[in-house]
């Protein structure tokens, strides 16, 4: 009797300690909202959001969007964007849904001009170019980016009209069946998470080290797969002395092959979605984009040009300490872009610059002989931090749309190689009327940078191939335990489509 008293008085004190335990233990929660501008309204995309205290930080979408997850209510979030005056707010004052405003942080130009010298705008813009070799040092660093890619094509018209073949297999019906299996909409996501290596010597490239791939596709490929055999096996025949032409009028050009009998700087449908990717190519694409900031005319026309546009000195701010301009500009008639510039007082470095196309205007646009492109959308934000002497890159983001007309004959002709003439061997010819809107955005964040030594980069071998993971909708396990851009609405809604 007396031991299984004491074993029931026992059973009850480890049942009491163990409530105890848990009410001591927080309980964790997930907090969705939406940063804005106070004044207004419009989203603040890219900031950050830092749980005091741990060693989290949450950036927002190009929304404004912004979803933390494991949190204890006690804990504090401090709201960070360039420009704008920080606000801390615990958690156990939000609610899900929230809408978080902050406040531009802008010094009146008569204050401003108490600590600074009184330049032309125009001149204050001038020298961002000067100053570009000074303010943005190529250094040995291993930085850890997260990119997002999206990809939107719609076909709004396909037309083939069967003209003649001398190939066999490729006849009226079969230009029918092509026509039928172009998909009229594609869309497709990317999401890439890995560490870059940079070097000081600007004739090294960058070297990448992927950790996680994720792509998002939209539909099964399996009848344009068979297309695809067709035109593989046609460019596989391909012998030495033989090439391949595409000519619309009087305009042609050589298709070379090489060997394995696939298009060169071609990727095929079958590379796009076979399980690796090609590390070499992507990482040459990212130095290529990031060596190359500042530099496009046409993208940064507002630096290049300064007389096709208009420059407004709204006032100042501190970033990061520095007193920085704020500058807005529009265009003249011959410029093009309207934005948003904020630029150090004492360096003249660009830190952070946000425009778009003003409306009515557009970059390229070709009417001519049938073909017609329009690139009519143009939207960019990107920011650079100051670690030591030099301004790094901390986020980009670009939204760009196309349009595309093409009504004329083509021709895909088998030539052998011959002195003076060469021998014509076979010919497809059809007409082909299309028009088609292309979409894409590219969203880099730098997660993390720290210098390294030039042996480092050497050392560091960087992979031929790397394994990507397809996946037919997002969750929020695909990304657990990591750092990224929170993903659009638009983005999670998505699922892929089976035809």
């Amino acid at each position: 009797m007396y031991n299984k008293r004491l074993y029931t008085s026992l059973f009850l004190l480890l049942l009491v300690l163990s409530s105890l335990a848990q009410s001591d233990t927080p309980s964790l929660v997930s907090l969705t909202g939406t940063l804005l501008d106070e004044h207004t309204q419009n989203p603040l995309p890219y900031a950050n959001i830092v749980v005091e205290g741990k060693n989290k930080v949450i950036t927002t979408n190009e929304k404004g969007y912004f979803l933390i997850r494991n949190l204890e209510k006690s804990d504090t979030l401090n709201f960070h964007y360039i420009g704008y005056e920080q606000k801390k707010i615990c958690v156990c004052d939000l609610q899900q849904g929230s809408l978080v405003y902050l406040k531009e942080a802008i010094i009146s130009l008569n204050e401003f001009f108490v600590f600074s010298k009184d330049y032309k705008v125009e001149e204050i813009v001038k020298n961002v170019l000067k100053n570009k070799e000074r303010n943005y040092k190529n250094t040995n660093t291993k930085k850890q980016l997260f990119i997002r890619q999206r990809y939107i094509s719609n076909l709004d018209k396909i037309e083939v009209d069967f003209k003649k073949s001398s190939f066999d297999h490729l006849d009226e019906k079969m230009t029918k069946v092509i026509e039928k299996k172009i998909p009229k909409q594609s869309i497709s996501y990317t999401d890439f998470l890995g560490d870059v290596y940079t070097s000081n010597n600007e004739k090294d490239t960058l070297k990448l080290n992927p950790i996680k791939l994720v792509r998002l596709k939209d539909k099964s490929l399996a009848d344009l797969d068979q297309l695809e055999k067709l035109f593989t096996n046609l460019f596989s025949n391909t012998k030495e002395n033989e090439y391949w032409k595409i000519k619309s009028g009087v305009i042609g050009g050589k298709v070379d092959v090489n060997g394995s009998g696939s298009i060169a700087d071609l990727d095929s449908l079958n590379e796009f979605y076979k399980n690796n990717f090609n590390v070499k190519p992507y990482a040459k694409r990212l130095h290529t984009r990031f060596n190359n900031i500042l530099e496009d005319k046409k993208k940064w026309n507002f630096l290049h040009q300064t007389g096709n546009y208009e420059y407004t000195l709204v006032g100042g701010t501190k970033v990061n300490g520095e007193d920085v301009f704020i500058i807005e500009f529009k265009p003249k008639k011959s410029g093009e872009l309207i934005g948003k510039l904020y630029i150090t007082t004492d360096s003249y470095a660009l830190v952070k610059a946000d425009f778009k196309y003003d409306v009515g205007k557009t970059g390229t646009n070709i009417q001519l002989f049938g073909v017609g492109y329009t690139f009519n959308q143009l939207d960019i934000s990107i920011y650079f931090e100051k670690k030591d002497d030099s301004y790094q890159l901390k986020y980009y983001a670009q939204k760009t749309g196309e349009k595309i007309s093409f009504d004329r004959n083509v021709s895909l002709i088998k030539k052998k190689k011959r002195f003076l003439i060469d021998k014509e061997l076979n010919e497809i010819k059809v007409g082909l009327n299309m028009i088609s809107r292309e979409e894409s955005s590219f969203e880099v964040m730098v997660i993390d940078e720290i210098k390294i030594s030039n042996q480092t980069y050497v050392n560091f071998k960087q992979k031929d191939t790397f394994k990507i993971i397809y996946v037919d909708q997002f969750n929020d396990n695909i990304w657990k335990g990591y750092n990224i851009i929170e993903p659009t609405q638009q983005m999670r809604d998505y699922k892929k489509i089976e035809y």
